[in-house]
């Protein structure tokens, strides 16, 4: 007998306990044989909207179940079709339909078909909910940021991590919000806002699995390195310097003398740019890249603190660039109120205004302030009742 026949049959039968019976028989019998011809014509013919949904939905439930005996290959194959079916009927089989969708989306990441991956997510029906459907929903927009962000698409992993940002206000699940913190530090990374990627890298570093957390300050290190200089950067390498889990990795040495402001070398900013990803290291229309930029600036600063005062001449040729270049630096950080000084373009001299005793004893202060700040939060995210009550 046909299957084709065999399914008209069980289909005519009287009793909807029977045709369950039946239909769950021949689900077994193919999917022992692995026969992917058979499932497929028992998909079509569950998708039918001939078929009652009494008979179809709890099939579909049964068939996507038993579909992970196949291999992962038959499974993209048996998958594909069963999406293909069921277009025109997602409302009533949105469940297992989710299920397939996620299977065959773990199957693609793992080959590397990022993209891929993240397509068959998007293809889910989402409609947010009050309760536990809204932890589901949340879970799969930061799967779609992770997905995106591996293959550099930015915009669209941003995308989909803001509209996961309404719902993880409500989520408990730890593992979901490192996930989610996780991407939102990447795309801050990304997008070059390296001060608050470093922060945020910082604060995960603290929830991180033990073998991730050497990656985690890693990246909160480079990061910090990679910021435009000021107070702001020099109090995150304050942090990250005076952190003990830090000694250990790789790019220590090099965040110690830019803590320190001491003059960095080409040898020192090769060795280190090789730590970095490509997007740190794009180049900008001038032909310098985000690294370059930073250490002439750092490079400055640390020259502030060496010299009185300094001809731009001799700044050029400190900072390895036309003292054009070097004047142009100068003055931007100075309006920005990074650098202390001034120029005197007739002269060809820039002064370096060194910080009255008075004012450099409430920085101290603010800075001391700071870091107990720094303190309390980590504490806090490290454990909350530690601060709790400690008002």
């Amino acid at each position: 007998m046909s299957l084709e026949k065999e399914l008209k049959n069980i289909s005519g039968l009287e009793e909807q306990k029977d045709r369950a019976t039946e239909y769950s028989k021949l689900l077994n019998t193919h999917f022992e044989k692995k026969n992917l011809d058979a499932l497929k014509e028992i998909i079509s013919h569950i998708a039918d909207d001939q078929i009652p949904l009494i008979d179809s939905r709890p099939l579909m439930r049964e068939f996507v179940e038993k579909v992970k005996v196949l291999t992962a290959q038959d499974q993209l194959t048996i998958g594909k079709h069963l999406i293909e079916c069921t277009k025109q009927r997602v409302t009533a089989f949105d469940e297992p339909l989710l299920k397939v969708r996620r299977a065959l989306s773990d199957i693609l990441e793992e080959d590397e078909e990022f993209e891929e991956a993240a397509k068959m997510l998007l293809g889910i029906q989402l409609q947010p909910v009050e309760g536990e459907k809204n932890e589901e929903i949340c879970d799969i927009y930061v799967k779609i940021a992770q997905l995106y962000l591996e293959i550099g698409e930015t915009v669209e992993a941003e995308r989909f991590l803001r509209r996961s940002a309404n719902l993880i206000k409500n989520i408990e699940k730890e593992t979901l919000l490192l996930r989610y913190k996780s991407c939102y530090a990447r795309i801050l990374d990304s997008n070059r806002k390296f001060l608050e990627a470093s922060i945020n890298y910082y604060h995960l570093s603290h929830k991180a699995r033990v073998d991730e957390v050497a990656i985690a300050l890693t990246y909160a290190c480079n990061c910090a390195i990679l910021a435009k200089a000021g107070p702001s950067r020099s109090r995150m390498l304050a942090t990250l310097f005076k952190d003990e889990r830090c000694s250990s990795i790789k790019v220590y040495h090099f965040l110690e003398k830019v803590y320190l402001e001491r003059i960095l070398r080409t040898k020192e900013v090769e060795e280190f740019s090789s730590t970095l990803k490509d997007h740190q290291l794009a180049k900008f229309s001038d032909g310098t890249n985000v690294l370059t930029r930073s250490v002439m600036e750092h490079n400055l600063l640390a020259a502030s603190k060496l010299y009185k005062n300094i001809s731009i001449k001799e700044l050029g040729r400190l900072l390895g660039i036309k003292p054009e270049r070097a004047e142009k630096i100068a003055s931007k950080m100075i309006q920005q109120k990074r650098l202390s000084g001034s120029i005197d373009q007739l002269s060809g001299m820039i002064e370096f205004e060194k910080e009255h005793s008075v004012l450099a004893w409430d920085r101290l202060i603010e800075n001391l302030c700071t870091d107990v700040n720094n303190v309390v939060e980590e504490l806090t995210i490290i454990d909350p009742k530690l601060v709790k009550g400690k008002k």
